[in-house]
């Protein structure tokens, strides 16, 4: 599940060849997700994530948790609400 944006800042201080000192800032921004597996906060950074998956229509899964497992699972789920076994010859447009 998408819970939002965050925004980090970090500042350091670098010395030049000169000694002068320098304050540096830098902005970091992540994405903050709930595990759709195991209900736990975690977050990604911005460049990591593509737009489209920004939303709670999809689900995401931390790295704790093993995704292709969750996905068997979300499929299982899915057949028990539309009430189709798993040898079912019924072709998906048909559904």
């Amino acid at each position: 599940m998408y819970l939002g944006e965050k925004i980090t800042v970090s500042k350091t201080e670098r010395v030049s060849k000169l000694g002068v000192k320098h304050q540096c800032k830098r902005t970091k921004t992540f994405h903050v997700f709930k595990c759709d597996a195991c209900e736990k906060e975690f977050k990604r950074a911005k460049g990591k994530v593509e737009k489209k998956r920004l939303s709670t229509f999809y689900k995401h899964v931390c790295s704790e948790c093993d995704p292709k497992r969750f996905a068997q699972q979300q499929g299982v789920k899915q057949r028990q609400v539309l009430g189709m076994n798993a040898s079912s010859d019924i072709p998906i447009s048909e559904l």
